[in-house]
Parts: C-alpha cells; structure tokens; sequence
C-alpha cells in the first residue's frame, strides 16, 4: 500500500490495493466489468453532449474488447509488469482513460495523476468512473484503480509515485515529460511528448465533398484542435481552387452542427497562433486565391475554426502551431512535399488511390474523420506488450 502527503494529494479514487489479493480474477471477469464501464457511461443522462466520452465508451464496447481478448490471454503469460502509473495530459480529456483500461485488461493495480488544470470533461469522467465502481459490476475494477490530483510542483509526490510502479506513462509536452524524466530515472517509461499531425485532400468533381468535410470536421474539432492526431494542416494535392472552396463551405457548415468546445478567446489565439509563426518562422502566406502572396497574415474564418493558405510547411511550423483551430493549408503536386519528421504523428488522408507507402518520417495514415481513433499501437508503441511484459 502506497502512503502519499494528503497536504498536497487529492485522492479522486482512493486505491483499494489490499484488497486485490483476495481477489482471484478472470480475464473474463475484466473484460465483461470494463465492457461494463462502456455500458454506465453510455447510460448516463445527457452523456451525449460529450462526444469524446462517447467514443471511449464505443471503444470499450464487449465486442470490440472481444478482439483485444485473445492478445490479451497471449501475452500475460510473462507478464512482469504488475504496477502502473499514468500522467494525463491537461488538454486531451479522455486519452488517458484508453491507457488505463488497457493496463487494467492486463490486470495491473494503477494510479492515474490528474493535473488541477484538467478540463471538466476530465473530472466528469472520473467522477463516472467512482459512481462505476461502487456499482456491484464496477466493484471489480476497484482494486486496480486509484486516481490522484495533485500540483506537479510537487515532484516529490511524483517521484515516490514513480518508485511505487514497474512502468510509467507520461503524456504532456516535451518539456514536463523531460522534467518528470529525471524523477526515479530507473523506472521503466513510456512517453507521448509534443507531435503534430496533417491532412492530405485530393478532391475532383465526383467525389462527396460534404462527407469529406465532415470527416474533417470529427478530426479537427474535439479536443479544440489540442490532441496530438488533430490536423494542424491540410494539404491540397492537384486540387483546384474551386473544390477546395466547397470543400471550406461545407466544413463551416458541418462545424457549427458539431459539438466542439471553441470559444471566443479560441478566434484571438487563432490570430494570436498566425501572426507568431508569420514573424518568428518567416512563413509565406498566399492570400486565399492561392496565387499570389498576401501582404499580411490574416486569417480566414470557418465558423469557429480558422484557415490560411500558405507556400510551404516546415516540420518547424508544424512543431510550433499550439491548435486552437487554426489550419494553415498548402497546395502540392506531390506527396513527397508532405513535411515529414519524428515528430509527425498522423497522416489522416483522402486520396484517389488511398496511402501508398512512403519513406517519410511519421507513425501512422488513417482514413480521414479515423485521425483521433485510438489504437492500442499508438505512437509506435505497442501498449498491450507494454502493459504486460
């Protein structure tokens, strides 16, 4: 059992660790309990005007766990890791919830440490998540997931933490997770640090222009452009500049029928985002014709979000846009004009052919409207070998 300052540690879900080892359990019995997390969630009035939770139900549904099933089984034999500790994110609400129930499945006691900078969609999911398991179903779970809030100024609540596990998990920035990095170096780790990710369109005459507008739209506005496989650009390949403008007028207006969290303060940063790339990147803004230069950086609004063609993209932009709603577009002749690098997660495309293999640096392609599905292979990492060897 693992004792933390409660002058500084706020247990969201106190861990019920002692009781784990009177619990002899099935794999089937975690499977058919978290299934049945999928089920409360799904269950709770008004869930729906939080379309994230929605969709980390959808991805615990029983049979999707099913398929995860038979791995599971396969790689717990040799299982040497039986303690975990997650870092959530600030800024993507759900993410962490993935990592969790995925450590659980392999039957691992977990801690999860909230940031007090959470957004609410965080706390409701973990206060679902207690109401869960104090339910004879949820019950089950208890004793593999305890949840804790607390500043990360106290790295010494981090760093007994971090001796606690076998594994840790950080998700954040590059900057926290290098800082979290010194803490108990030994321990085994992790990490999703800073990653930026695009879009690819090829449009022509016959193609469903609105379903490839909504697709963008699923990719682009939950998590208000934040998550690491949001599309901070779009690529335009051999596309002219006629579809490209349907393309825009059917995403404005796609976007304000979608349930997006974008606000007043989102169009400033938006602004904000442009005139700071413009100045310390020296990006070159075509005005929204795409043939000449713009004079100045200025932004054209899509409902909430916000557009800007440039000349060329450069990994570096890329690293620096924050979101915020902000997509800088380019047009290529080329596939090979995509600004790949270590730090491009996700290329969500769609394409005449779909995505032929490339030697360019990313981590994955998907399907647009795929790019914020999660995957148990997520940034290179195989979570389910992760969680169980």
């Amino acid at each position: 059992m693992i004792h933390l300052d409660n002058r500084h540690v706020e247990w969201c879900i106190p861990l019920c660790e002692a009781s784990r080892k009177d619990k002899k359990l099935t794999q089937d019995k975690l499977v058919a309990s978290v299934a049945g997390f999928s089920a409360f969630l799904l269950a709770q009035p008004g869930v729906k005007q939080f379309p994230e939770i929605v969709a980390l139900a959808f991805w615990f549904r029983k049979a999707h766990l099913q398929q995860l099933e038979q791995k599971l089984f396969a790689e717990k034999a040799d299982n040497e890791v039986d303690k975990v500790f997650h870092i959530a994110p600030a800024n993507v609400d759900t993410v962490f919830m993935y990592t969790l129930l995925l450590s659980v499945l392999c039957g691992n006691t977990n801690i999860v440490r909230i940031s007090h900078r959470s957004g609410d969609i965080t706390r409701q999911l973990v206060d679902f998540l207690h109401a869960y398991l104090k339910t004879p179903n949820g019950e089950v779970l208890a004793p593999f997931i305890g949840v804790v809030q607390y500043n990360a100024e106290h790295v010494d609540v981090t760093e007994r933490l971090s001796k606690w596990c076998d594994l840790r998990v950080v998700w954040g920035g590059d900057a926290a997770i290098e800082s979290v990095s010194r803490l108990a170096p030994e321990t085994r780790q992790i990490s999703f640090p800073d990653r930026y990710s695009v879009a690819v369109l090829q449009l022509n005459n016959e193609d469903d222009i609105e379903r490839c507008a909504n697709s963008f739209v699923s990719d682009v506005a939950p998590f208000t452009q934040q998550a690491c496989s949001s599309p901070k650009a779009l690529y335009w390949l051999n596309t002219n500049q006629a579809l490209q403008e349907r393309f825009w007028e059917k995403v404005g207006s796609a976007i304000v029928l979608s349930k997006h969290n974008f606000e007043t303060i989102h169009k400033v940063e938006q602004h904000i985002a442009l005139q700071y790339l413009s100045g310390c990147f020296a990006v070159e803004l075509r005005d929204n014709i795409g043939k000449k230069l713009a004079e100045f950086a200025q932004v054209t609004n899509v409902g909430p979000i916000a557009r800007c063609k440039v000349k060329t993209l450069t990994a570096s932009i890329l690293e620096a846009h924050g979101g915020n709603g902000l997509v800088l577009e380019s047009d290529i002749a080329s596939l090979e004009e995509i600004a790949y690098s270590a730090k491009l997660q996700t290329i969500s495309y769609a394409l005449p052919h779909g995505w032929q293999e490339r030697s360019g640096q990313f981590k994955r392609a998907v399907p647009l409207g795929k790019a914020l599905e999660f995957s148990p292979i997520w940034d290179g990492v195989d979570l389910l070998q992760s969680f169980s060897q």
